[in-house]
């Protein structure tokens, strides 16, 4: 080969190999657009769902607060416009699951929210967000949005990078190439765009209806606060003109079965009122509940001579409780008062005569996709049944059909009040002529339950430990009077202080006298120190003091340490003996516990 030809040769190979270096740097060009393009992709969708997902979660704020699911349930539904919302969930604050979307049968939602943060799983781009109201949070929202699958993304511009690397066409591809990339990135900042619009416009439109469902709440709750005042001041004042004309009516007869009877008539007014104010207590949730697991066929069982002696010889009481209930984990004591303000109604609703029946049977209900196994327990009447209008108000507070002077209309509010405490529900299956069956749903609990404890059954009175000095922190002169005269019925001496900062006083003082061998104090006090403060100092000062705390219902009382016993008022010369002998010791056992 010629020298002439060796060159042209290789002025031929200049263009292939610039050719080949363009195509190869071109590929490493497109190489890194796609990544970018893939990086830029993913960034814009985890942007765009975490926007979607705050802004949701923003807009449930309300409706959590107020346990509205059907609210939360429309502002999920209303995300259903966008054909690339996939799934979203709304959880409460227990996270338990409260209202959801799916476009697909394939979609699944997750029991439980293990990450917040936007992240991509597979063709998804998914995102969750707590629900917040100033420093509290009511649950989580999650949000899954569908992407374009990255093998398409990945088949598609390697296939372009392919046809620029064969055809050489390296400027032409290459401006073909950059015109599609920015058409794409365009389309995608518009579809951006237009989504953040729109998301504007729906929040404009919650936040319009926000403000007109919180004009309404504001209604109903002083409705709502109308008639809870009325229905109290009516029944109290009932009870209260009962216990005045009473006592008035002792002070003029002489006639031993007369005055009684007016106790008697008395007596039923006082635990009327202390069952009224347990009620309200539970309605209003202020009344602390005590949950542990039971078998609610036993605990029904044991019921039986309560029930009975609750309804008139005309009323047949038939259980089919079997003992193979799953246990559930409720307050004991709010369960038997469900049970027997349900048997009352019952009662009351069979003035002839009839047949009450309570059926427990395991259940398994589906929510949203998930099955919660549940007992229901059944109490059902042959009474009047009642028409649907009636049903649709029956939990309401204060809505009653009987007469004035035969109940307060918080019987069934405290039943479905206590449902929900639980962790279930109520219902109500009812028609005129038919009778009526209420159904308390409740989950079951995978904690046994404990062996019953035997009550205490002592009837040794106080007294049998020997005269002791008790001194009694009250207020209220009237209260402190009355108490006092119990105590020395019961054989003791009372020393009556005013306030927690006298008893401290007193005990001081009559330390080289013996000082005291119990203290009684009210927990609720004015100047500065309440009755728990009181009991801890005494504690520490006396430790071998035993303490009784009375209340008639305090906040404090909720995070009262368990040591502590509690009288509730009001409390009759019984409870009193029976708190009083749980701590006296004889003499030569010292003081007793504390």
């Amino acid at each position: 080969m010629t020298r002439r030809s060796r060159m042209r040769a290789r002025l031929w190979r200049i263009p292939e190999i610039a050719a080949l270096s363009a195509a190869f740097v071109l590929l490493l060009a497109g190489m890194a657009a796609i990544l970018y393009s893939e990086s830029y992709f993913e960034q814009q969708k985890l942007k765009e769902v975490k926007v979607q997902v705050e802004i949701l979660a923003d807009s449930l704020s309300a409706a959590l607060a107020f346990d509205d699911d059907q609210t939360a349930q429309e502002y999920v539904n209303a995300l259903r416009a966008n054909p690339d919302v996939e799934a979203v969930a709304v959880y409460d604050e227990t996270g338990a699951m409260i209202a959801s979307y799916v476009s697909g049968p394939d979609a699944v939602l997750p029991d439980v929210i293990l990450e917040a943060g936007p992240r991509l799983d597979r063709n998804h781009a998914v995102a969750a967000a707590p629900v917040r109201q100033g420093e509290s949070v009511y649950g989580m929202v999650y949000l899954r949005v569908v992407t374009i699958p990255l093998t398409s993304r990945l088949l598609r511009n390697g296939l372009a990078a392919m046809l620029i690397f064969m055809a050489a066409l390296v400027v032409v591809v290459l401006g073909i190439a950059q015109t599609a990339l920015r058409r794409a990135n365009a389309s995608l900042d518009l579809r951006a765009r237009e989504l953040a619009a729109a998301n504007d416009a729906l929040r404009i439109q919650i936040d319009e209806r926000e403000r007109a469902e919180q004009a309404l709440r504001q209604s109903q709750k002083m409705e709502a606060m109308g008639q809870l005042v009325g229905g109290v001041a009516h029944d109290f004042n009932n009870l209260l003109m009962t216990v005045s004309s009473g006592l008035r009516l002792l002070e003029k007869s002489a006639d031993g079965a007369r005055r009684n009877m007016i106790l008697e008539s008395i007596e039923k007014a006082v635990d009327r009122g202390a069952g009224l104010t347990r009620q309200l207590l539970a309605f209003a949730r202020r009344q602390k509940l005590k949950p542990q697991a039971i078998h609610p066929g036993k605990q029904i069982e044991e019921m039986r001579e309560l029930l009975e002696r609750s309804l008139r010889e005309d009323i047949s009481v038939t259980l089919r409780t079997p003992e193979t209930l799953w246990p559930i984990k409720v307050d004991s004591g709010q369960f038997e008062l469900v049970i027997l303000n349900l048997a009352v109604n019952a009662r009351d609703a069979m003035p002839h005569g009839g047949t009450l029946t309570i059926v427990g049977e395991n259940i398994t209900h589906e929510d949203d996709g998930r099955e919660r196994e549940m007992v229901c327990l059944s109490v059902t009447d042959t009474g009047a049944g009642m028409d649907t209008e009636t049903v649709a108000r029956a939990f309401e507070p204060f809505f009653t059909t009987k007469d004035i002077d035969k109940g307060t209309g918080l019987g069934l509010s405290q039943v479905y009040g206590f449902a929900s405490q639980s962790g279930g529900w109520a219902e109500i299956d009812s028609a005129p002529e038919k009778g009526t069956t209420v159904s308390l749903i409740l989950p079951r609990s995978r904690e046994l339950p404990a062996s019953a404890q035997q009550k205490n059954n002592s009837t040794t009175p106080s007294a049998a430990h020997g005269r002791r000095r008790v001194i009694l922190a009250e207020d209220d002169d009237n209260v402190a009077r009355m108490v006092c005269e119990l105590i020395e019925q019961l054989g003791h001496d009372c020393y009556r202080v005013p306030s927690a900062a006298g008893a401290l006083e007193a005990l001081k003082a009559h330390e080289e006298n013996g000082g005291f061998d119990i203290l009684l104090s009210d927990i609720v006090m004015p100047g500065g120190m309440n009755g728990i403060e009181l009991a801890d100092i005494v504690r520490e000062a006396y430790p071998d003091m035993p303490i009784i705390l009375t209340t008639g219902y305090s906040e404090d009382e909720q995070n009262l340490a368990a040591d502590f016993t509690i009288l509730r008022k009001p409390y009759a010369m019984e409870d009193l003996d029976r708190a009083l002998a749980k701590h006296l010791k004889p003499a030569a056992s010292g003081n007793g516990e504390n």
